[in-house]
C-alpha cells in the first residue's frame, strides 16, 4: 500500500467517524426536542441526557422551542 493510499484510507476513516458522531448528536438533539414536547423540563432533560441545563436550553433555543 502506498503512502497516498494509507493517507486516503485514514482520511476516509476520520470522515466516517465524524459522520457517526454527527449522527449521534442529531439523534440526541431530536430526542431532547421530543421529550421537551412531551412536557419534560430542561432540568429533567439535563439529568436524562447527561448534559448541562444550559446546553439543553441552548438546543431548545436553536430549534425555536423557548
Amino acid at each position: 500500500m502506498s503512502t497516498y493510499d494509507m493517507i486516503l484510507e485514514k482520511g476516509i476513516e476520520k470522515g466516517i467517524e465524524k459522520g457517526i458522531e454527527k449522527g449521534i448528536e442529531k439523534g440526541i438533539e431530536k430526542s431532547i426536542l421530543n421529550a421537551f414536547d412531551n412536557n419534560y423540563k430542561p432540568a429533567e432533560l439535563a439529568i436524562i441526557f447527561g448534559l448541562t441545563e444550559s446546553k439543553i436550553v441552548e438546543i431548545l433555543k436553536v430549534n425555536g422551542k423557548v
